[in-house]
């Protein structure tokens, strides 16, 4: 069994063979699974893979992952900065991951916020497509700047270390 360390550059004459995931395999760096072919994989990574990466080749074949399409809400983006800044902050009240796209957002199908949106009269519907919204971790929430300091407290004993 092939263990995947990492993505691959595909050559462009190989004939494809997909490799089916949904997008909470794509965030782990640790995961089995098996290629439309059968062949299984092992996947062992420093930084999670996506959609439609080259992860292995053989002389005539390259294995290409293929995210699985799912439910979600596609919300056409507000006009005006105030309406947009509502929406926003809804989106964000609820913790809901956010596919950003050129003119409107992909968001996961909740109950709750389809009746938000129903209620502040936002264009939405329900679509099935890959939704890929940015790892959580890739904005960092909590950092230090110099002479911006101020007092504040850590969970669980955490300290910061002298730069």
């Amino acid at each position: 069994m092939p263990i995947v360390e990492s993505a691959i550059d595909a050559d462009p004459a190989c004939r494809r063979v997909f490799i089916n995931v949904d997008r909470f395999q794509l965030q782990k760096c640790r995961f089995r699974c098996k290629a439309e072919d059968g062949r299984d994989f092992a996947f062992s990574l420093e930084v999670p893979l996506k959609h439609g990466d080259c992860v292995y080749a053989t002389d005539t074949h390259c294995y290409e992952l293929r995210q699985l399409p799912e439910k979600v809400l596609r919300i056409t983006l507000p006009e005006t900065p105030s309406d947009a800044a509502q929406l926003a902050w809804q989106i964000g009240n609820l913790h809901q991951p956010v596919d950003i796209r050129e003119r409107d957002l992909l968001v996961g199908d909740d109950p709750a916020l389809r009746r938000i949106l129903k209620k502040l009269d936002v264009k939405f519907d329900s679509i099935t497509d890959i939704f890929s919204p940015p790892p959580h971790s890739a904005y960092p929430a909590h950092q230090h700047v110099p002479g911006l300091e101020y007092d504040h407290s850590h969970f669980f004993g955490a300290t910061h270390s002298a730069v």
